[in-house]
């Protein structure tokens, strides 16, 4: 009996181990959250914050922004987001990078025309001065996806 219990102690500690999210997984997660409120709110502090400076974010329809332009379109209401849902999350850290993959779906308001957007998303995130930072983002255009 005393094996069994043992037994089972030991296989119930490695599936928490390898279930749970390791602490910069949850770091990471915690910092896309802040960037899809601060890309609805158009928040030019938080968006500053949470990007490096050397940002490249691809956007899905064939061009890439660098920090200033990005976040410029946001608070300007160039790109306005209503609504953004993150589904279908997976983050793989390596050392003082990571990659998250997901998919995003948005409501946004182009001059008063509400569009719908489903996308397939890669961010490289990049531990700077020892905070995760979004380094670069990939976005392509999914087919036929329900929300």
């Amino acid at each position: 009996m005393r094996r069994l219990l043992g037994l089972l102690l030991i296989l119930s500690i490695f599936t928490v181990r390898v279930f749970a999210q390791s602490a910069d997984e949850k770091a990471i997660a915690a910092q896309v959250e802040v960037l899809r409120k601060a890309m609805i709110a158009g928040d030019r502090a938080s968006l500053n914050d949470v990007m490096a400076d050397q940002l490249s974010y691809g956007q899905s329809f064939d061009y890439i922004q660098n920090k200033a332009q990005f976040i410029d379109a946001l608070v300007t209401g160039k790109a306005a987001f209503t609504k953004i849902d993150i589904k279908d999350q997976k983050i793989a850290v390596d050392g003082n990078t990571a990659i998250v993959r997901h998919k995003f779906f948005a409501d946004t308001n182009d001059k008063g025309k509400i569009n719908n957007v489903a996308l397939g998303v890669l961010q490289v995130w990049k531990k700077i001065n020892n905070k995760w930072q979004l380094y670069a983002r990939q976005g392509y255009k999914l087919p036929n996806q329900p929300k």
